[in-house]
């Protein structure tokens, strides 16, 4: 594997009260300069930062040598942060905290992408009956001019819609649940099973799947989401989808995955995409509410890639 070696980022000292806003796309996403992270961030600045969110939907700061502490702490300004699962190769101190990464604590290569449903358009806790507000993510170790992460506003794909479209969506809620809609793309679903391939020790194994997993969301209770969802925050209308949407409710299962299958599979105008490129000591933070994000490609098994990750609750 290659070292791929990280300078540390020139974390230069810049006034607190001179906060700069420079667009990173046509129609949304905003560079913040003027704040080293690591400092102490006035209430007047945890305000605009606030309403800079709301305003631009994804924010970054370049530059950022933080600590896991530090992180979690500026998460904060936006709202109390989500106890995470961890990465039993690289876990955390802080369980606010939890990294996305390729390698082990001592660098060695796990042979496996760290979050293989981060690959596909999503909203983090979309799946939970109060979504997350936010993601703060940290680019700790990144592969030069690859792994990037893209985004999509989806105010901007609502408002392009057809009005019939539109009529269409209008009413329809949507199920989120991360573990079936990952079964429905692996091919676990019944209807779903090759017969061929089906001997008495899978089909046991297959059983034993299913018996937890509803029996978790009958436990927990389904959990459903309008695919035109107002805005929190601001009331607008915003295309609410994304890979945790697994089925439309109120029809057989196999018709509600193949509607929310056609719906996820849009497609979204250049426009209302941001394509970030990191660089090490890159901070992005967006608002989950208002868009979908999804990681792109990298070379696995010959790259490091360690991202920390904090979740807002709403």
């Amino acid at each position: 594997m290659e070292s791929d070696q990280v300078m540390p980022p020139d974390n230069r000292a810049v006034p607190l009260e001179a906060l700069h806003f420079m667009p990173l796309s046509e129609t949304f996403g905003a560079q913040v300069s003027g704040l080293d992270l690591s400092k102490t961030i006035t209430e007047s600045q945890k305000s605009a930062l606030n309403q800079a969110l709301v305003d631009h939907q994804v924010l970054l700061f370049r530059q950022q040598d933080l600590t896991e502490d530090q992180q979690i702490h500026f998460a904060q300004i936006f709202g109390p942060c989500r106890a995470l699962w961890q990465n039993q190769d690289y876990p955390s101190a802080n369980n606010l905290a939890h990294y996305l990464s390729n390698v082990d604590t001592e660098g060695q290569p796990i042979g496996r992408h760290p979050d293989p449903g981060s690959t596909h358009w999503h909203s983090d806790g979309s799946w939970s009956l109060q979504p997350s507000r936010a993601t703060v993510l940290y680019g700790i170790r990144v592969p030069e001019g690859e792994g990037a992460t893209h985004f999509a506003n989806m105010y901007q794909i609502y408002e392009d819609l057809d009005r019939s479209v539109k009529d269409r969506f209008k009413g329809l809620q949507a199920e989120h649940n991360f573990e079936l809609a990952r079964a429905t793309r692996q091919r676990r679903m019944p209807w779903q099973w090759s017969l061929s391939e089906l001997n008495r020790e899978s089909l046991v194994m297959q059983l034993k799947w299913w018996k937890s997993v509803l029996g978790r969301r009958f436990r927990d209770g389904a959990v459903y989401h309008p695919i035109v969802r107002p805005h929190p925050k601001t009331g607008r209308p915003t295309l609410y989808i994304g890979d945790h949407a697994w089925r439309i409710a109120g029809k057989f299962w196999p018709a509600g995955i193949k509607q929310m299958k056609e719906i996820n599979s849009l497609q979204f105008k250049p426009t209302a995409i941001y394509t970030h490129k990191w660089q090490p000591g890159d901070l992005l933070i967006w608002d989950n509410g208002s868009v979908l994000h999804k990681v792109g490609p990298y070379n696995i098994l010959n790259k490091v890639r360690i991202m920390r990750r904090c979740v807002v609750e709403s």
